[in-house]
C-alpha cells in the first residue's frame, strides 16, 4: 500500500504580553522536574562530557533572553565539575563558554551562572548544552525522561583522528535531564506548533476513521480543555468543528477524534485538519495539517499469515529460529510455515533447488543470511526497510519473540484489510500419482486499486515430516525432523496473475507428484500477494494479502476433466511472471480460455 508523507509542521506566534518585570522560563527539551528514579551510564569510568543540542524551534521563543542557571537531573549521586554552552551553525561550533562548578546531589542541581549567558542567535542556529560529570564504575547518575518530543543525546568522543561531538542513540530511553533558565522581559502567551497529523491510511467506507493531531504550545499561557477550535475537512468539504477534550501538560496535548465516512468514493482522500482559534480567539493565520488515505468498500477476512523462512541443514543456528517458529506456530492457528532450504558454503542441502534459490535471493538481494524469515512479507516486525528479519535468537528469547511476532500479525490482521479469498481444491489420483489444485474465491472490486493490477497468485506444494541430518550448535542430529519443507511452486515463484471472471477468480494446476514424496505429507500453500520483484527495486512492496493452506483428498478414481478442449490461449507469460503477446522461446505459462494453466515448451 501507499505509504503517505506528513505535510512539515507550522508555527503560529500570538501577540506578546508585556509584562513590567523580567520572566523566567526553563528551556530545554522538557520543562517539568521529571527525573529518572533508575539511572544510566553511556561511557567508561573517568570525567566524562555529555550534552544536549537545542533546535532553533525549541529557541525561537528565548531568542533575546539570558540563560541565568543551568539546571542538571540526577538519578544517583555523582560530582558535576563543569558546564558549558556552544553555539552551533550547521556542523560549525562557535566558541565555548564553560563554568566551573561543584553539584553533586541526586535529584534536581541548579547552578547560577556568574554572568548571564545572552541568547542572540543566527537564522537556524542551535545551541549546545552539555556537563562534565565523573563517572564511577558501577554508578548509573544519568537521568533520562520520556517527556514531551524526544530528542538524541551527544558525548565528545574521538572518532578517527579527530574529536568531535557525536550522538549516541538514547531516544529509546527518552530525553536527559539538563535544562537552561532563561530570563527574559516578556513571553508570549502562546507560541503553537500543530504537527504529526496522522490517521489509518485506509478505512472501509462507512467505519469511523480515527485521527490524532499533536499540538505543542512554549508560550507562557497554559491551554484548557476546549480551548482548541479545529475544522475538519475531506477533500476540502466541511466535515465537523472540534475541540480538545484534555488540557495541556507540560506544554503539550493530542487532540484525537474521529469522523464518519459513509459515501466516501472507493479511492485516495485528503484529510485536513485546520486549528482555528485559541482560547475562543481566532487566529489571523490558521495552521493546516494533512494527510492522505484510501477509502475501500468491499475486502475479506485475513484466513491465515505467511512465514517463508530461510534455512539450511547445514546452518548450526538454525534450529533456533526451528524451535522460535514452533512456539509460534504452537500458540496461533493462523500461521503458515513453509522452510525453504538453501545451501550453506560446500554444504549441499537436500531440500534445495532452483526455485528455492531464486525465491531467497529475490526476497534478501542476495545477501542470504540463516536462519531468517519474510512475515507476510511485511518490512515493519524488525526491520522498516527488508522483509527478511533474523531468527536466531537464543532459546531463552523464543517465548519473548514469539509473542512480538504474534503481536505483529495482530496488528496487521486488525489495521491491514484483505481484497481476495483463497480457497482451494486439491485432489491426488493413486494409481496415477496426478495431482490437481484449483485456487479460487471472490475477489473485491477494489482489489486492483488497493492492491495494484500487477498482485499475483503464488502456489507453494510443501512436504512435511522429511527426516534428514541436521546441524545444530556444532553436532550433526542424524534423525532431525523438517517439516514445511518447500518443494516446488506451481506457479512461478514470482506468481502469476488471477484468472478473474465477474467478481471471482480460478486457476487451476495439473502436475506429477514424485514416487519419492508422500502424498499424506504434502499440502498447498496458496497466497496472494504484491509480486516478488527484482531486488534493485526495494523490499517495501511485496507484501501478502491472503494466505491459506490446504491437505490433498484422494480422487475417485476417476481421471478429472479440468480443461475445455475448446480452450484456447488467452494470455502468455514467461517463468518470470513477465506478460508477452505470444509464445517464446524456452517455458511459457499460458492461460487458457476456461481458466486453466499450461506449461509449453518452445524450441
Amino acid at each position: 500500500m501507499k505509504k503517505f508523507l506528513l505535510s512539515l509542521f507550522a508555527v503560529l506566534m500570538l501577540p506578546v504580553a508585556l509584562g513590567a518585570q523580567p520572566i523566567q522560563k526553563i528551556m530545554g527539551h522538557y520543562a517539568n522536574d521529571a527525573i529518572s528514579e533508575s539511572g544510566f551510564s553511556v561511557g567508561n569510568s573517568g570525567t566524562l562530557s555529555i550534552a544536549i543540542i537545542l533546535e532553533p524551534e525549541e529557541l525561537e521563543i528565548y531568542q533575546g533572553g539570558k540563560i541565568t542557571a543551568i539546571r542538571v537531573g540526577l538519578a544517583e549521586a555523582t560530582l558535576i565539575s563543569r558546564v558549558f554552552v556552544i553555539p552551533v551553525q550547521g556542523s560549525t561550533y562557535g566558541e565555548r563558554t564553560d563554568w566551573d562548578c561543584e553539584m553533586n546531589a541526586a535529584g534536581w542541581n541548579t547552578f547560577q551562572l556568574p554572568e548571564p549567558y545572552e541568547i542572540n542567535l543566527q537564522s537556524d542556529e542551535k545551541l549546545l548544552v552539555g556537563f562534565y560529570y565523573q563517572q564511577a564504575v558501577n554508578v548509573k547518575p544519568l537521568s533520562f525522561v520520556n517527556v514531551g518530543d524526544v530528542y538524541d543525546t551527544y558525548t565528545y568522543t574521538k572518532t578517527g583522528n579527530k574529536y568531535r561531538w557525536k550522538a549516541i542513540g538514547t531516544t529509546g530511553n527518552g530525553n536527559l535531564s539538563l535544562q537552561c533558565v532563561v530570563e527574559k522581559d516578556s513571553y508570549p502567551d502562546y507560541l503553537i506548533k500543530a504537527y504529526g497529523l496522522r490517521t489509518n491510511p485506509v478505512v472501509q467506507e462507512g467505519d469511523m476513521l480515527p485521527f490524532a493531531l499533536d499540538v505543542n504550545n512554549r508560550g507562557i499561557k497554559s491551554i484548557d480543555a476546549g480551548g482548541l477550535t479545529l475544522d475538519v475537512m475531506v477533500d476540502g468539504e466541511q466535515v465537523t468543528t472540534i475541540t480538545n477534550d484534555t488540557p495541556f501538560s507540560y506544554g503539550y496535548c493530542t487532540v484525537n477524534s474521529e469522523i464518519p465516512t459513509a459515501g466516501l468514493e472507493s479511492g485516495s482522500h485528503v484529510l485536513t485538519v485546520t486549528l482555528v482559534a485559541v482560547d475562543g480567539v481566532n487566529l489571523e493565520t490558521p495552521i493546516t495539517q494533512e494527510v492522505e488515505f484510501l477509502s475501500y468498500k468491499q475486502g475479506y477476512p485475513r484466513q491465515k499469515h505467511l512465514v517463508e523462512q530461510l534455512t539450511s541443514t547445514y546452518c548450526t543456528y538454525c534450529p533456533l529460529g526451528n524451535s522460535m517458529l514452533s512456539i509460534l506456530t504452537s500458540q496461533r492457528d493462523d500461521v503458515i510455515w513453509v522452510g525453504i532450504h538453501g545451501n550453506l558454503g560446500s554444504g549441499v542441502d537436500p531440500f534445495r533447488s532452483n526455485q528455492a534459490d531464486s525465491i531467497m535471493v529475490y526476497m534478501t538481494g542476495g545477501s542470504i543470511s540463516y536462519p531468517s524469515g519474510a512475515f507476510d512479507r511485511c518490512t515493519g516486525w524488525d526491520d522498516e526497510v527488508n522483509i527478511v528479519n533474523g531468527l536466531g535468537y537464543y532459546e531463552e528469547y523464543h517465548q519473548l519473540i514469539a509473542g512480538y511476532l504474534g503481536d505483529f500479525f495482530d496488528y496487521i490482521t486488525e489495521s491491514v484489510p484483505t481484497f481476495a479469498e483463497v480457497n482451494a481444491d486439491c485432489s491426488f489420483n493413486e494409481e496415477t500419482r496426478m495431482a490437481t489444485v484449483s485456487v479460487q474465491g471472490k475477489v473485491s472490486p477494489d482489489f486492483n486499486l488497493m492492491l495494484g493490477e500487477d498482485s499475483r497468485l503464488t502456489v507453494y506444494l510443501v512436504e512435511d515430516g522429511l527426516v534428514a541430518p541436521q546441524l545444530n550448535a556444532g553436532t550433526w542430529i542424524s534423525g532431525y525432523v523438517h517439516n514445511g519443507v518447500f518443494r516446488r511452486a506451481l506457479t512461478s515463484v514470482m506468481g502469476e496473475p488471477l484468472n478473474r471472471t465477474d467478481g471471482r477468480y480460478k486457476n487451476v494446476y495439473r502436475f506429477s507428484i514424485p514416487e519419492a514424496w508422500n502424498w499424506n505429507n504434502l499440502r498447498v500453500v496458496a497466497f496472494i500477494s504484491r509480486p516478488l520483484s527484482n531486488y534493485v527495486n526495494g523490499f517495501t512492496d511485496m507484501y501478502v494479502d491472503n494466505a491459506d493452506v490446504f491437505k490433498f483428498r484422494i480422487s475417485d478414481g476417476v481421471e478429472e476433466t479440468v480443461a475445455d478442449p475448446n480452450a484456447v490461449p488467452v494470455e502468455f507469460y514467461d517463468i518470470m511472471g513477465r506478460s508477452h503477446d505470444t509464445m517464446q522461446q524456452g517455458i511459457n505459462i499460458v492461460k487458457m480460455s476456461d481458466g486453466t494453466t499450461r506449461k509449453i515448451f518452445v524450441k
